[in-house]
C-alpha cells in the first residue's frame, strides 16, 4: 500500500492562491476588461458599417467604464454604447435606437445585439488571457 502525505502540497497551494489573489489588481482587471469590451465595440462597428451613409453611427459606439459598477481590484464594469448628444445636433447619431429596436413602420435591423451574440464567447476568451497575462508579469516580478 502507498500512502501519499498532502500536507505539504496544501501549503504550496495555499501560498500560489495567495500570490495569484494579489497579482489581480484593479489595473489588470480593468485591462481584461477594456480588452472584452473592445472585441464587442468592433464587431458593431462591422455590423453597423451595413447602415454607412456618413460614418456616424460607426464613429458613435464606444467603451464606457460604468463606475458606479466598478469596485478597484474587486470588480470592474464597461458597456458598449452609442455615444448621442442632443437630438439631432450634427454627428450625433441618435438613430441608433430606431436601427436596433425598430419603429411602428420600420422593422429592427440589430447591430448591437448580434455583436454580443456573435462575439461573447471570444470577449472572454481574450479577457482570460489578458487578465493571465498580467498574473504572469507580476509574479514574474
Amino acid at each position: 500500500m502507498l500512502k501519499f502525505d498532502t500536507a505539504a502540497f496544501q501549503d504550496a497551494i495555499a501560498k500560489a492562491t495567495n500570490q495569484i489573489a494579489e497579482a489581480v489588481d484593479e489595473s489588470s482587471l480593468r485591462a481584461a476588461g477594456f480588452a472584452g469590451a473592445e472585441v464587442f465595440r468592433d464587431e458593431a462597428k462591422r455590423n453597423a458599417a451595413a447602415h454607412r451613409k456618413t460614418g456616424v453611427l460607426e464613429k458613435s459606439i464606444i467603451i464606457k467604464r460604468v463606475e458606479e459598477g466598478s469596485d478597484g481590484n474587486k470588480r470592474q464594469e464597461y458597456v458598449v454604447t452609442v455615444r448621442s448628444g442632443a437630438y439631432g445636433a450634427k454627428g450625433d447619431a441618435f438613430y441608433w435606437r430606431f436601427l436596433e429596436f425598430g419603429t411602428a413602420s420600420t422593422p429592427a435591423s440589430p447591430f448591437m445585439r448580434p455583436a454580443y451574440e456573435s462575439k461573447k464567447q471570444e470577449a472572454a476568451a481574450v479577457m482570460a488571457a489578458t487578465l493571465s497575462e498580467a498574473i504572469g508579469r507580476k509574479l514574474r516580478k
